[in-house]
């Protein structure tokens, strides 16, 4: 008979899933260690998918990012931690809501 053993959705990674999140595994590390840096882009790699694994590590993190592109070939990446995304912040922003609403 089979074996079954339960397991969180973040622990099963299928298809090119699999991929992206070991790709993605260095942006995470890097947003979580450094408030700001530089991506310097390998022959190989395309400027598209390093700035989306770079948004997808800073919002798997709860961290808002901004970026640009530092030359026009957009081989250089810079990037800077800006704020904790504001599904953070907009629960006391919700609540000041209500206080004021029902004050009235």
């Amino acid at each position: 008979m089979a074996k079954f053993t339960k397991l969180t959705p973040s622990e099963v990674v299928i298809g090119r899933g699999r991929q992206n999140a070991e790709e993605r595994r260095r942006y995470v590390e890097a947003v979580r260690t450094m408030d700001a840096g530089k991506i310097e882009l390998q022959p190989n790699e395309k400027p598209a998918t390093v700035k989306r694994l770079l948004q997808e590590a800073s919002k798997e993190l709860g961290l808002k990012v901004r970026s640009a592109w530092v030359d026009d070939r957009q081989q250089t990446l810079v990037w800077k931690r800006t704020s904790r995304r504001a599904a953070a912040s907009a629960a006391p922003r919700a609540a000041a809501t209500r206080t004021r609403t029902t004050a009235r």
